[in-house]
């Protein structure tokens, strides 16, 4: 048992160590591509959102390896069945969307107008742009955290609709509206991620209006 417990460790910290060099050689690779960005905003945006969809791949590639073993998950999707990962994730982030959305709406932007992801019919876009600045400090952490202190598993569950159970979603909506509120040091200020929010929503119209700079929120993991 010991042997295949060291075995089954050494191939895991390999695999760490290869998805590690990916990730090295993506943020390499996003540095050089800003520098020959060109002017056409379509092609840029199809540039930029096809480095996003690598990173994604590969930073979920890594989550997957950090995870316990019997969680079993294998990669980011937005229709699970019966993932309890996946299920956590699409419903921590519907609660995220919620609070982007309400600065959004009262800083008067329209929520439906996409700065990089495509306007689609019946899709707030603008949510989709602001939330990637947030998924991994408020929902992702939250979601690791109670999986890997086993507060929620896959017996939490109800495989009749492939949704977390009624007392999950409650633990999991209260852990993440907790990690919105709390306090945090940001510049040198003690601030809340909601404030944080509002400040970068804040940040947006100025950009917008003053045809200046965006600079997006990021704190290390």
């Amino acid at each position: 048992k010991s042997t295949i417990k060291t075995k089954n460790k050494k191939k895991k910290i390999k695999e760490v160590k290869i998805i590690e060099n990916k990730i090295k050689q993506n943020i390499k690779d996003f540095k050089n591509f800003k520098i020959t960005l060109n002017d056409n905003i379509f092609t840029s945006k199809n540039k930029i959102m096809g480095f996003e969809g690598i990173a994604s791949v590969n930073y979920w590639e890594a989550v997957s390896l950090l995870l316990p073993d019997e969680i079993n998950f294998k990669k980011r999707n937005q229709k699970p069945e019966n993932d309890v990962v996946n299920s956590m994730l699409n419903y921590g982030y519907a609660i995220l969307a919620s609070e982007i959305a309400k600065n959004i709406v009262t800083l008067g932007l329209d929520p439906y107008c996409g700065l990089l992801h495509a306007d689609l019919k019946r899709r707030q876009s603008l949510i989709f742009d602001l939330i990637e600045e947030f998924r991994q400090q408020i929902v992702d952490k939250t979601v690791f955290k109670l999986i890997n202190t086993n507060q929620i598993n896959e017996t939490n569950i109800d495989k009749r609709n492939n949704s977390l159970k009624l007392e999950s979603r409650k633990l999991l909506a209260g852990e993440i509206m907790a990690k919105i509120h709390s306090d945090l040091t940001f510049e040198n200020e003690k601030v809340t991620y909601a404030k944080i929010i509002e400040n970068q929503t804040k940040k947006l119209v100025k950009s917008l209006l003053n045809n200046t700079e965006y600079n997006g929120f990021y704190l290390n993991w």
